[in-house]
C-alpha cells in the first residue's frame, strides 16, 4: 500500500521537528558542558597558578592571593583579578637572615603568551609577558643590606622532614614586563628613610635570569624606569627632606654577572633625567634646588639648569655657627651647567674622572665673612695646585669655562662696620685640572668688571709639584669716583676726581712670600678724607695733607717716566691664594702713591736718565 502525499508530508514535518529538538538539546548540552568546563578550567588554572607559586621557596615567606582569573585561549593570556602578594604573618620555615619585606596589591594582573598546557600538566608557569596596572607597593627595609627572599633552603629549619622540596629560580625568561602607574611607599628603618613614589613605571624587555656555575647572570635588551614624583624624608643623611618630579632612567642592552665578591656589568647606552629637585639639609640651614638634570652615556654629556644653593636662616644665625674668620657663608645660583666629554666607562670601571670641558653660564655667588671673629692659627690653606693634587680619585678636567659670573663679597670688618665688593660680568677660564702626572700648570684666567665699572683681568698659573704660583693682573681705564662705594667701604676716603689710565702688576708667590712689579698710571687725582668723630675742619686739613703728599698724576709730567715699583709681601699663612693676589696689588698701589726709600731712589735715577735723554735730543 502506497502512502499518500499528505502522509509523506506529515512524516517529513515530524522528522524535522525531532531533528530540531535534538539539535537544540545537543546545543544546550554542549553549551552547558563548555560553561561547566570553562568554570572548572578557571578553577583548575587558579589551583595550578597557586601550586606553581607555592612550589617556589619564596612561598615560605610570602603568600599569593587572588579572587579569580579569565582565560583567553586564542591569545594565550590569563587575567588574574584582585591580586595580593603579601608577607606571611608566620613564615612556613624560619629564615633568620630575611630582614625586609614587600607587599603588592593590584586589581588586575595580565599574563600573556602563557603555556597553558604546561601550567595545567606540571603546575609550572611559563610565559612571555607580564603587565600590572595601578598596583600599590609597600616596601619595608630593616637592615643596611636588605634581604627579601630565602636564598638557600639548606638553612636549618624545623619540621621539614615531610615537606616537599621547593625549588629556587635557576632560570627565568620573560619577553616583556610592564609595571604601569604604581604607587610605592618605602620605609627604610636601617637608614631612617621614608619615601613616597607616585606613578612609578617599569618597562623591561627580553629579561634573562640564570644561575650559572660560579656566577649569576642577568640580561635584558631594554629597561626604563620612570617616576612622576618622589617625596619624603632621610633622617640619617645630610639631606633631611627631598622632592623631585619626572625622574627617569633608560638602559639599552644590560648584562650583569654577579659572583660572591664581584659584579661585572656592561651596557650599550643609558640616559637619566629629572626635574624640580628640592632638598633641605638635615639641620634645616640650607636648601638646594635644581630645575632639570640629565645624563646621556652615548653623548658623554651631563646637563643641569637652574641649580640654586641658599641658606634658610639669617646671616646673623649663620655666623653663630662659625668660630673663626675663615668660615664663609655661601649662597649661589647657576643658570646652566654642561659637562661634555665625560668618560663614563673610566668613571664606573676604574674610578677615574676624565672630562673634556665644564661650561657654566649665568653664575651668581654671594659670600659672607665675619672678621670680628678670631683667626684659627691651625687653619693653613694650601695653594690650588696642592689642593687638586690631594684629591684621592684620579682626575683630569681639561677645561672649565664660566660666563656671566657675578660675585658679591660682604664682610664685617674688625671695626664691626660692614663692607661690600661686587664683581660683575665675569668670564673665567680654567685649564688642566688634574692630579695625574703633568708638566703643565693649573691655569686660570679671569676677566670682569669691578663694581660694574672698572674692567680688569687676572691670570694665574699654579705649580703642581711645589707650593708656588705666578700671577698677572691689569685694570683698564676707568674713573675712580665710579668705585667710591667700594673705596669708602674699606678706607676713610672718598675720591672726588681722578682717572685710572692703566694698572699692570705681576708677581710670583712661594709658600711664605710673594714679590713682583707694579705699574699704576693715573691723572687728576683728588681725594677727601672722612674720619669719623672728627670735626669738618680737621677732615678738610687731612684731605689737603693727603692731596699734598700724594701725587695727583703718574707720571707727574708729560715727559717724565712713570713710577714703576717693585713690591714684596709676607704671606698670611692662615689665608688662601686670593689674599696673596689682593695684598700684592694693594701693596704695589701704595708703593706707587707713597714710595719707599728704595723705590724713590730708583725713580729718581729713572728721572735723571730721562732728563739726560731729553738733553741729547735737544
Amino acid at each position: 500500500m502506497t502512502n499518500s502525499p499528505v502522509d509523506q508530508t506529515k512524516r517529513r514535518v515530524t522528522f524535522k521537528k525531532i531533528l530540531l529538538w535534538a539539535l537544540a538539546c545537543l546545543f544546550l548540552i554542549l553549551a552547558g558542558s563548555v560553561y561547566f568546563y570553562y568554570k572548572n578550567l578557571n578553577r583548575i588554572l587558579s589551583e595550578a597558578l597557586l601550586k606553581s607559586f607555592n612550589s617556589n621557596i619564596a612561598s615560605d615567606v610570602y603568600e599569593l592571593r587572588f579572587t579569580g582569573l579569565n582565560v583567553n585561549f586564542v591569545l594565550g593570556s590569563i587575567k588574574v583579578k584582585d591580586v595580593e602578594l603579601l608577607p606571611r604573618e608566620k613564615p612556613l620555615n624560619d629564615y633568620p637572615y630575611i630582614n625586609s619585606w614587600l607587599r603588592l596589591t593590584t586589581k588586575e594582573l595580565l599574563l600573556s603568551e602563557v603555556e597553558i598546557y604546561t601550567l595545567l600538566r606540571e603546575n609550572r608557569l611559563k610565559l612571555n609577558r607580564i603587565k600590572i596596572e595601578n598596583p600599590v607597593l609597600e616596601v619595608n627595609i630593616d637592615d643596611k643590606i636588605p634581604i627579601f627572599l630565602p636564598f638557600s633552603d639548606s638553612t636549618a629549619v624545623a619540621d621539614t622532614a615531610n615537606i616537599a622540596a621547593k625549588h629556587h629560580i635557576t632560570k627565568f625568561i620573560l619577553k616583556k614586563f610592564d609595571l604601569i602607574d604604581a604607587s610605592l611607599h618605602l620605609e627604610n628603618h636601617a637608614k631612617e628613610r621614608n619615601l613616597n613614589f607616585k606613578n612609578l613605571n617599569i618597562n623591561l624587555r627580553d629579561l634573562l635570569l640564570d644561575q650559572r656555575t660560579r656566577y649569576d647572570l642577568m640580561k635584558y635588551s631594554a629597561f626604563s624606569f620612570t617616576i612622576d614624583e618622589i617625596s619624603g624624608y632621610l633622617n640619617k643623611e645630610s639631606i633631611k627632606q627631598i622632592s623631585l618630579k619626572d625622574y627617569g632612567i633608560t638602559i639599552d642592552s644590560m648584562e650583569v654577572k654577579k659572583s660572591v665578591d664581584t659584579m661585572i656589568y656592561h651596557f650599550k647606552d643609558f640616559n637619566l633625567g629629572l626635574r624640580d629637585l628640592h632638598v633641605i639639609t638635615a639641620d634645616n640651614a640650607f636648601q638646594i634646588s635644581l630645575q632639570t638634570f640629565s645624563i646621556s652615556y652615548a653623548d658623554s654629556i651631563i646637563n643641569l639648569e637652574k641649580l640654586l644653593f641658599k641658606p634658610n636662616i639669617t646671616e646673623a644665625e649663620m655666623q653663630k655657627r662659625f668660630k673663626f674668620q675663615h668660615n664663609t657663608g655661601f649662597s649661589g645660583e647657576i643658570g646652566k651647567l654642561q659637562i661634555t666629554g665625560v668618560n663614563f666607562d673610566s668613571l664606573m670601571y676604574k674610578r677615574k674622572l676624565l672630562v673634556d670641558a665644564i661650561t657654566l653660564d649665568s653664575v651668581s655667588v654671594s659670600l659672607f665673612k665675619n672678621k670680628t671673629l678670631p683667626v684659627d692659627k691651625k687653619h693653613l690653606p694650601v695653594y690650588l695646585g696642592q689642593t687638586v693634587k690631594s684629591i684621592p680619585m684620579p682626575l683630569l678636567i681639561k677645561q672649565v669655562n664660566a660666563t656671566n659670573v657675578d660675585l658679591v663679597s660682604r664682610e664685617i670688618k674688625p671695626d664691626t662696620v660692614a663692607a661690600e665688593a661686587h664683581i660683575n660680568q665675569g668670564i673665567v677660564h680654567v685649564s688642566n685640572i688634574t692630579n695625574m702626572s703633568t708638566a703643565q700648570p693649573l691655569s686660570m684666567q679671569i676677566e670682569a668688571l669691578l663694581e660694574n665699572k672698572a674692567p680688569f683681568k687676572v691670570s694665574l698659573n699654579f705649580d703642581y709639584l711645589k707650593p708656588e704660583f705666578s700671577y698677572k693682573g691689569s685694570f683698564g681705564k676707568f674713573k675712580l669716583k665710579d668705585i667710591n662705594s667700594l673705596i669708602t667701604s674699606y678706607a676713610p676716603a672718598k675720591i672726588s676726581e681722578g682717572t685710572i689710565d692703566v694698572i699692570d702688576f705681576s708677581g710670583k708667590a712661594t709658600e711664605k712670600k710673594a714679590s713682583g712689579t707694579m705699574k699704576f698710571l693715573y691723572h687728576d687725582l683728588k681725594m677727601e678724607v672722612q674720619l669719623k668723630k672728627k670735626a669738618a675742619w680737621k677732615n678738610a686739613a687731612l684731605s689737603f695733607a693727603a692731596n699734598t703728599v700724594v701725587s695727583s698724576s703718574n707720571p707727574v709730567a708729560e715727559k717724565m717716566p712713570p713710577k714703576v715699583v717693585d713690591f714684596q709681601i709676607e704671606r698670611d699663612m692662615n689665608k688662601a691664594f686670593v689674599n696673596v693676589v689682593i695684598k700684592s696689588a694693594l701693596v704695589g698701589l701704595k708703593e706707587t702713591v707713597i714710595m719707599s726709600k728704595e723705590s724713590r731712589k730708583a725713580y729718581n735715577e729713572a728721572k735723571k736718565r730721562a732728563k739726560e735723554e731729553q738733553k741729547k735730543l735737544k
